[in-house]
């Protein structure tokens, strides 16, 4: 078999592209010296907001380095693992500054997950404290039992309100259906917040090199597995970030920076984005609930909104709303779109609305940063250029480089994890011989260096003999004016082993199966139509707004069987 050739031309035009993109120099060490400088430069300019509550960036240095001083009087030595089981509050970013703070790592998980789930993230990460949400407090306890954890700190849903606690947690108290029981022996946020920073025990200083978070991935097999994340790497993604966006900001000052942040902070798109701006000294506003729309536009509304990170379906979303259709959008300069791919129809609708275009952007919880589109050259399907400090490879199934077609992303750059959390042998299958960290998903560049993402390695499906990615067809089907959103998996078939089979969330009532079927025979091979088109009011997502075609795998005979 002859192997295409390497491409000297298209290699020197990629490495051309990352050199025109200079990473600045921070000039700190740790995130905990990136906020000190934040807070000495603009002391009372507000870090976060929420629910129309304010944090300053001293009050946040103040809040945090009592939440350290609170650990470090438990007893809790450098290095020990810090759950935080918290949504999108004023506490969480207090709660992960002061675990740094102590010389401690943050261990950011899902509030939503299962008992089963929490204790499978305590338990392998060794968690020797929590921080949990009170309304979701039921999950965690038997969590906490099953991996012996006796150290916890509940918080309400109004703590950091000012005058709305004590009305906020009444309501919460009292709405239907909620799993709250009392943890026994966990202390009220108030009680650590107040806890006094003069007694601050002196503590090694914390190094570059030092675990600042650890996220839990689905890495390349699915199976969640714990991603350490240093001040090095994390402070080298804020720099990509000034570095990508830096165009984007022109005639900014950093105070004007507005994030509205409604991407979980267990997730590195919302984790690099609070960081971000807040090396910035600009001020993250915090969204519990993106599911409640009306919520959601109330805050954009309290806010002249800067910058705005989501997922596609997200997006869509607040396409539909009327409310935010008719609202101010002046100061929005960027939108980022990642996690999944933003299908065109979607990006017009948009920037028809808000006159901000989407920025495609590409980066995983294991590398941070990878690929991002410049301002003004931005192209619908592609993730953009290769950020400044990143090398991509492109590789066969036998760890070849190559650069004509489709291949396996493989990438290496110091925001790169150094592997998974005890897991040698997954680290040994994750990285090539020379150390790139292979992604676990097809691209292929562009000639003139633009990065396309075909889809994820194992969810191809193969189809008499053929390649068929899922990502393809439904930017086919999503590009229909009557279809809302879709996701495209296997189905087992006797003859062809696999075909591909399509679930629709209709745009238009009108739409039905035929209508479909006749739109895909137009743009798509033969083999790559999906074969049955069924349709749903909605389809499984992931807390970040990302569609879990994994639940869908099998639904279809299910549902027939029912």
């Amino acid at each position: 078999m002859n192997r295409p050739r390497k491409d000297n031309a298209r290699l020197k035009l990629v490495s051309a592209l990352q050199d025109s993109n200079e990473l600045p120099d921070l000039g700190v060490a740790t995130i905990d010296e990136l906020l000190h400088r934040s807070a000495a430069r603009t002391p009372h300019a507000p870090a976060l907001s929420a629910l129309g509550a304010s944090i300053s960036y001293e009050e946040l240095q103040n809040l945090s380095a009592s939440v350290a001083t609170w650990l470090i009087n438990q007893g809790l030595q450098p290095g020990a693992r810090i759950a935080i089981a918290l949504p999108n509050m004023l506490a969480h970013p207090v709660a992960c500054l002061g675990i740094i703070r102590a010389g401690c790592t943050a261990v950011c998980v899902n509030p939503l997950y299962t008992a089963q789930e929490l204790a499978q993230v305590f338990i392998d990460s060794e968690v020797k404290a929590v921080f949990l949400f009170e309304p979701m407090s039921l999950n965690v306890q038997h969590a906490m039992r099953e991996a012996g954890v006796s150290i916890a700190v509940r918080v309400a849903p109004g703590d950091l309100l000012g005058w709305r606690r004590p009305l906020v947690n009444w309501v919460a108290r009292r709405r239907p259906g909620g799993e709250s029981v009392r943890v026994e022996g966990a202390v009220a946020w108030r009680r650590v917040v107040a806890t006094r920073a003069a007694g601050l025990t002196p503590r090694s200083p914390l190094t570059a090199e030092q675990t600042a978070f650890m996220i839990y991935s689905g890495g390349t097999t699915g199976q969640p597995k714990g991603v350490p994340i240093t001040h090095r790497a994390l402070l080298f993604n804020v720099a990509q970030q000034y570095s990508a966006l830096r165009l984007h900001l022109l005639g900014k000052t950093d105070c004007d920076y507005v994030l509205l942040l409604a991407v979980p902070l267990y997730h590195i798109l919302g984790l690099g984005n609070l960081l971000f701006t807040l090396a910035k000294g600009g001020k993250a506003v915090l969204v519990m609930n993106p599911r409640d729309t009306a919520a959601f536009v109330k805050e954009w509304s309290r806010h002249r909104v800067s910058s705005f990170p989501g997922v596609n379906t997200l997006y869509n979303s607040l396409l539909e709303n009327d409310a935010f259709r008719s609202l101010d959008f002046k100061g929005l300069a960027i939108c980022l779109g990642a996690g999944m791919p933003v299908s065109e129809a979607t990006a017009k609708r948009w920037h028809e609305v808000t006159g901000c275009h989407i920025t495609e952007a590409y980066g995983m919880t294991e590398t941070g940063l990878i690929a991002c589109n410049p301002v003004g050259r931005s192209r619908p399907g592609s993730v953009g250029q290769p950020v400044a400090g990143i090398e991509i490879s492109l590789r066969d199934d036998a760890g070849d480089e190559v650069t004509i077609g489709d291949a396996e992303i493989c990438v290496r750059s110091p925001a790169v994890m150094a592997g998974y959390w005890r897991r040698p042998e997954e680290n040994a299958s994750a990285f090539t011989n020379d150390g790139f960290f292979r992604t676990g998903d097809i691209g292929l560049f562009d000639p003139d260096g633009y990065l396309r993402l075909v889809d994820r390695k194992k969810e191809m499906i193969i189809s008499s003999g053929f390649k068929v990615f899922p990502s393809e067809i439904e930017r086919v089907l999503n590009a229909h004016p009557g279809v809302m959103e879709s996701a495209v998996v296997p189905a087992p078939d006797e003859k062809a082993g696999e075909i591909p089979i399509a679930y629709v969330v209709r745009r238009q009532p009108y739409l039905d199966e035929a209508h479909v079927i006749a739109h895909c025979e137009k743009h798509l091979a033969s083999y790559k139509r999906p074969r049955r088109i069924i349709f749903r009011d909605d389809l499984p997502k992931s807390n970040v707004g990302k569609i879990l075609r994994k639940e869908l795998v099998g639904a279809e005979q299910q549902e027939c069987s029912e």
